[in-house]
């Protein structure tokens, strides 16, 4: 995650130098995919490992967690971004959006955001992560702004992105049952009665599904679809609906 943000920054350096970010920052970002899938691939068979960062709010704090599923799944991250990093650097090389260092800090925000979703073990670091993705995965839709076109479709993503967020806060505040901690472990422990259960199911449903159902044409939103995001966050909460009693 860290490395992808490094990149990115570093894109501002010489922004406008295609070059430089087409045939350095691309492909290092493509190795750090490489890097990342090797060493999921290993921590699949590894006990499951937790972690809490001195990050956030006072009473807050950004707790991760990385297991076989989530392990699973950033393998995935980091092998189809690494395949999508090679494509992007010939891909925004013919834009004439934005700046290409721009877009490189976009886009490597954008894979950087969807690795900390995936170890995301609270409502907070995930909403967080969440947000970023889809504020990074917005400036990647509108990267050639100056078509009408791709400002309104741009407008619209981050309309259904922000309407499907609202419906993943409310899921939250139900799986929390009222106990006041967003932990994903704490709600895993939490038996909703009557309801409930389906209630928070149909705002997941509403939630992750208005983002996979918005189609967009750029490499990172691509990408987002081929590492099935949406399907891993529910995968995330499935345990905590499969806890509850019917």
């Amino acid at each position: 995650i860290v490395a992808w943000l490094a990149l990115g920054l570093l894109g501002l350096v010489r922004s406008r130098h295609l070059p430089y970010v087409s045939r350095v920052l691309f492909p290092a970002g493509g190795a750090v995919g490489l890097t990342l899938a090797a060493v999921a691939v290993a921590a699949i068979g590894a006990p499951p490992q937790a972690i809490v960062l001195p990050l956030g709010l006072p009473d807050l704090p950004f707790h991760l967690r990385i297991d076989a599923l989530s392990a699973f799944f950033l393998a995935l991250l980091g092998a189809t971004g690494a395949a999508v990093s090679v494509y992007s650097a010939g891909y925004f090389r013919a834009s004439d959006g934005a700046a290409p260092g721009l877009v490189c800090l976009e886009y490597h925000a954008f894979l950087a955001a969807m690795a900390l979703v995936l170890v995301a073990d609270d409502a907070y670091v995930f909403m967080v992560a969440w947000e970023t993705m889809a504020l990074a995965s917005y400036f990647l839709v509108t990267t050639e702004h100056r078509i009408p076109e791709i400002r309104r479709a741009g407008f619209l993503y981050l309309t259904i992105a922000h309407v499907g967020a609202i419906a993943i806060l409310l899921c939250f505040g139900v799986l929390q049952g009222g106990s006041g901690d967003y932990t994903f472990e704490a709600m895993r422990a939490i038996a909703l009665p009557g309801a409930w259960p389906s209630v928070a199911f149909f705002l997941a449903l509403m939630g992750f599904g208005a983002k996979a159902g918005h189609r967009q044409t750029t490499p990172g939103a691509t990408l987002a679809r081929a590492a099935g995001v949406e399907r891993l966050v529910l995968t995330h909460l499935d345990s905590s609906i499969n806890a509850v009693d019917p």
